[in-house]
């Protein structure tokens, strides 16, 4: 289990953070007709009159796609951080049937191995019985949601196990019987999901920013137009088959164009809210509402074409994402979507 190998899934998490306002009441409150009606109790006394219970708000088709979307956008999240502890367990466990630590690694065990609860996963797997149908993936949430369950649960269990070398790691033994069994078919499945979900999303965020454009919203166009771009930019490293160990055999021609582009949309940005009437079209107090972000972004990107050129690899040895590097850009993109979801969505 190499860790290049999952580079793809820990962008993806930033990727996918953006997402569109949800609307009306969550899946899991819509009424569950399957279930049996209470019984009636007969009883002598009068019973006091009652107003007439309101009815239940109705769920547009368009609400519940938006819901069911939202919710898949958060399973793929999970997704990802199981991914990556998943990548962060082999860095210490030897990636083998038969339980083994590896030597040297100077790292403990369950080194930044963390669960997740299954409450998205199991509301993922009420919606995709549900309309809208989502074809692909609906079956994938159902195939993989056994194998994910099982890691979640284990990966909890090891993050909070301090006696897991008793009896000559016997507790160790029978969370890495769980982890063989199901890492590899998850993360099959996991990829397929993320792919079909990043098809969908491309094209609906795409949808959304024409819609941004035409109606004149400059300020949030152009902050989710850079967002895109910094999107296109670990994408065309990614079919690359690029990660920041081969940096250097990354071809920068597409890189080149999308930060001129970049350079050009933030521009446009500052422009627009530096127009008080802009501001007040968007309902917008503050001239600065990425404090500088976008221009990290920027030079993010810029230190790492340069860093491309120079003919030598980022500096990985350390414990962050170095100056330079694809995971630096990508930290900053996810700083830059942390705050639209802040300014525009929360």
């Amino acid at each position: 289990m190499k860790r290049g190998a999952l580079t793809k899934f820990l962008a993806l998490l930033m990727v996918f953070a953006l997402l569109l306002p949800a609307c009306g009441k969550k899946a899991e409150e819509k009424p569950d007709k399957t279930k049996p009606e209470a019984p009636k109790v007969e009883t002598s006394v009068e019973p006091e009159a009652e107003e007439p219970a309101p009815e239940e708000e109705e769920i547009s088709p368009e609400q519940m796609d938006l819901i069911k979307y939202n919710y898949y956008v958060e399973l793929n999240n999970d997704i990802v951080e199981i991914v990556d502890s998943i990548n962060y367990y082999y860095e210490v466990v030897d990636y083998a049937e038969e339980f083994s630590l590896l030597p040297d690694t100077g790292l403990t065990y369950g080194y930044r191995v963390y669960g997740k609860n299954t409450d998205i996963l199991d509301d993922c797997l009420q919606l995709a019985d549900m309309d809208p149908d989502y074809g692909e993936m609906d079956t994938l949430v159902k195939d993989m949601a056994e194998p994910l369950r099982a890691l979640m649960e284990t990966f909890s269990d090891i993050s909070s196990s301090y006696d897991y070398a008793d009896n000559q790691y016997a507790k160790a033994k029978e969370y890495h019987a769980i982890v063989y069994a199901n890492a590899d078919t998850f993360i099959e499945l996991g990829s397929d999901f993320m792919d079909a979900i990043d098809e969908m999303g491309d094209s609906r965020i795409a949808e959304e920013e024409e819609r941004m454009k035409e109606e004149g919203n400059l300020i949030i166009y152009n902050a989710s137009r850079a967002i895109s771009i910094g999107r296109e930019v670990l994408d065309a490293a990614y079919d690359q088959g690029v990660n920041d160990e081969n940096l250097t055999d990354l071809d920068l021609t597409e890189i080149k164009a999308l930060y001129d582009e970049l350079v050009q949309v933030v521009a446009d940005f500052d422009a627009a809210t530096s127009d008080n009437d802009q501001l007040v079209k968007e309902s917008l107090s503050n001239s600065r509402p990425f404090d500088g972000l976008l221009d990290s972004l920027i030079q993010a990107l810029e230190w790492m074409i340069k860093q491309t050129e120079s003919g030598t690899l980022p500096d990985l040895s350390g414990s962050g994402a170095p100056l330079g590097s694809l995971g630096h850009f990508s930290e900053t993109l996810g700083k830059c979507i942390d705050r639209y979801n802040s300014v525009f969505v929360d």
